[in-house]
């Protein structure tokens, strides 16, 4: 998992030729992406777009580990921080779900190797390398969750 700045995102710019416009796009949208409510806003069609939403976080024993193979994630919490776990996809071994192919996503029971707290105006990268257990805090949350498609 790849912490930064939305600020400064360049060094990362290499990960996937869609990257600049990912966060060029978050750069301009991230204080008004909510205005207009919560739902997916298409970027790029399926290749690159954001899932705006508010949720309720839960406690770190509550979230489950996901993992997905057709896209990496760019977490963006707007209105307060986010934890989120973290444990390498090689070392998961209690499936909860089968890989959904639909919805790009299993889940599993295992425990997080590390932790980290995000802030608004900063971002994590996910990638299919990166078990996360994304939405861990207390209280209600207003999230930008970009996804970038690695493989049809």
């Amino acid at each position: 998992m790849i912490i930064g700045s939305i600020e400064h995102p360049e060094a990362y710019f290499g990960l996937h030729p869609l990257m600049k416009e990912a966060f060029d796009w978050l750069r301009e949208n991230y204080r008004t992406a909510h205005s207009n409510g919560t739902g997916r806003i298409e970027i790029r069609g399926n290749q690159l777009y954001a899932n705006v939403e508010t949720v309720q976080m839960k406690r770190s024993d509550e979230q489950r580990i996901e993992v997905h193979r057709r896209y990496l994630d760019i977490h963006v919490p707007v209105n307060t921080s986010e934890t989120i776990g973290w444990r390498s996809t090689k070392s998961l071994a209690t499936p909860i779900t089968e890989y959904d192919a639909g919805r790009d996503i299993a889940f599993y029971a295992d425990v997080p190797e590390a932790r980290c707290t995000i802030t608004p105006g900063c971002f994590a990268i996910a990638t299919p390398d990166d078990g996360h257990a994304p939405i861990i805090g207390e209280g209600e949350l207003l999230k930008i969750c970009i996804k970038i498609q690695i493989e049809e």
